[in-house]
């Protein structure tokens, strides 16, 4: 459990969490005297799937991977979730079981809220609640998209939309865009419902191809048009 912040830090921090946008800093220090705060390693479990709703938690810095294993073990990733973003909330709003695994990707800090907490809070602050209500729409939305690539594409398709994903959420630099925080071939497998080896092999034709350059520090795209458009011919084929 992470040392309580001090109040001018804990305020900043839920500040971050896009849900949180419409409050005031009064407001914001009234909901961080009820947060409690916790420090994970990378590679820890914070929640386990189909454990009770207890709590709900904003993530103040880091990003953790949320996801499930099939009954053979395979690993299936939903979603992953960076500095901004709520998790748990699915739970604290319908009463049911975690769906999901979360664990963390690098250290993170988390603040968290007691579930019957942070319906109250709702119920009392109608802007975050809608706040909340577009956050999950685009989710939705994400999953929508996701369905479609599954049902449409092929394995070097899906990597390549997953890869356009990604890239959505760096600045583009003379039309290039560097994830500095690439996932892991096992990662890029999981979210993609294909294998590490899939992944390998799409990912060196990208390369052969000098559309991306990757490290494990950073993957370069240098051209996400290209990469879209191999996408969409694919769709015409």
């Amino acid at each position: 459990m992470a040392k309580q912040p001090t109040a001018k830090v804990s305020v900043t921090a839920l500040g971050q969490v896009r849900i949180f946008s419409p409050l005031t800093e009064e407001e914001l220090a009234v909901l961080a005297e009820n947060c409690s705060w916790s420090r994970h390693e990378a590679a820890s479990e914070v929640l386990a799937q189909n454990a009770p709703c207890d709590e709900v938690y904003f993530i103040c810095s880091g990003r953790v991977s949320a996801k499930t294993f099939s009954d053979a073990g395979k690993e299936i990733t939903f979603a992953e979730l960076v500095q901004g973003d709520v998790f748990g909330e699915l739970s604290a709003l319908d009463g049911q079981p975690r769906s999901s695994f979360v664990v963390t990707l690098e250290e993170s800090l988390l603040a968290a809220l007691p579930a019957h907490v942070f319906n109250e809070f709702l119920d009392s602050h109608p802007k975050v609640m809608r706040a909340l209500m577009v956050e999950l729409t685009g989710r939705l939305r994400r999953a929508d998209e996701k369905v479609f690539e599954f049902s449409t594409l092929n394995t070097s398709n899906r990597i390549h939309a997953e890869l356009l994903r990604l890239a959505s959420m760096y600045p583009a630099q003379n039309g290039a865009v560097e994830i500095t925080s690439p996932p892991t071939h096992a990662d890029l497998a999981s979210r993609t419902n294909t294998t590490r080896e899939s992944v390998t092999r799409t990912l060196n034709q990208l390369k052969q191809g000098g559309l991306i350059e990757a490290t494990r520090q950073c993957l370069t795209i240098f051209d996400p048009d290209t990469l879209a458009k191999l996408i969409r011919d694919s769709e015409a084929d």
